[in-house]
């Protein structure tokens, strides 16, 4: 038995790729065979193959899995194989979020909230959070459902123990990772800071990650100068592990703003990291925090710049580690321990 993992794209550092390679690190431990196919991927990832090889590759009695969360125009072509499918299904951004600034993406959305019926194919379909799973209301049980967090303990975030004494910045800083797109709502993070600097608490804004729309980095730009607190912000961009895990360990606390997650990884490394998260709710990033972290979806920003004041304010060490963050994260990971997926991949009682 074989297991092919496919997505649209893997690239790593990208949270889907990530996800892909980390399965196939954990079916190796299990002792099964693994490969990797996408339509786009980083060259240099050796072990990705081009998913039109898929197709003359599978046989009866492997695994197909494929990773879903957006439009895939091989969807009914993978069903079709005759073989045992799995889908790991990420959620879909909602396309109302996206069309403004990112039009084509909101195409892809809409196609893909199409095909979902027909992820009722699968022979399993597991979702990353109870939240995508509920997503699924009407075409899948969610009931019948597994829902697996899309990390693993073996990822390098996960591997790198928190800094008992952390470098201290001389302000506050809060953090934002992930990639720099409409849904994440950065611009609403750049107003907590200005909200911030009325209430004469000064801090910093960190934000790592790609930024792939100029049109949406310009008007962060212009709305940070006109907030008066672009000095204050700190785009990174991509980064690499090393310089991720000085962000983690010298912030204050991260912040959540998006309108649609599917689970937040960066959620997970900051507490992994033992530090605070201020997450906007609504989404499944509020399913991986303690309850006092997660703000209602329609607070006024006003109330994330008091509660920030008075958590960053209040405390001793506003850069120290959390032993409580860090119990909260490892708890999360064992929900995607390699027993959990031994019982998907190779569990007798896997067939619906």
């Amino acid at each position: 038995m074989k297991l092919h993992i496919c997505a649209p794209d893997i690239f790593s550092g990208d949270a889907v790729g990530n996800h892909c390679l980390a399965i196939a690190r954990a079916a190796r431990r299990l002792g099964i065979m693994a490969e990797l196919y996408a339509q786009r991927y980083d060259v240099g990832t050796i072990e990705v193959h081009p998913f039109e090889n898929l197709f003359a590759s599978v046989a009866a009695d492997d695994i197909v899995l494929l990773s879903y969360s957006i439009f895939d125009p091989y969807l009914e072509q993978l069903l079709a194989l005759p073989c045992r499918k799995v889908c790991y299904f990420h959620g879909v951004t909602d396309p109302q979020l996206l069309r403004e600034l990112e039009p084509q993406t909101a195409q892809l959305c809409e196609m893909a909230l199409a095909q979902l019926p027909l992820l009722s194919g699968f022979d399993v379909v597991v979702a990353n959070s109870h939240n995508t799973a509920a997503s699924l209301s009407g075409t899948i049980d969610a009931a019948a459902m597994k829902v697996i967090p899309p990390v693993f303990a073996d990822m390098a975030t996960f591997q790198r123990k928190p800094a008992p004494a952390a470098r201290r910045l001389r302000e506050p800083n809060l953090l934002m990772v992930g990639r720099v797109v409409p849904h994440k709502r950065v611009e609403d993070a750049i107003e907590v800071l200005a909200l911030l600097q009325q209430r004469e608490f000064t801090a910093t804004l960190t934000i790592v990650g790609n930024a792939p729309n100029y049109d949406y980095l310009k008007l962060l730009i212009n709305r940070a100068r006109e907030l008066g607190v672009l000095e204050r912000v700190d785009f990174k961009g991509m980064l690499d592990d090393a310089d991720l895990f000085d962000c983690y360990d010298t912030t204050s606390a991260l912040l959540a703003m998006s309108r649609h997650e599917g689970f937040c990884v960066p959620v997970l490394e900051a507490m992994h990291f033992g530090k605070p998260v201020f997450v906007r709710g609504g989404t499944a990033a509020q399913e991986i925090c303690p309850a006092d972290c997660v703000f209602d979806p329609n607070a006024d920003l006003s109330a994330w710049a008091a509660a920030i004041a008075n958590r960053l304010g209040a405390s001793t060490g506003a850069n120290a580690v959390n032993d409580a963050y860090v119990a909260h994260a490892n708890s999360v990971l064992q929900r995607a321990s390699d027993d959990v997926w031994r019982d998907v991949l190779i569990g007798a009682d896997n067939r619906r």
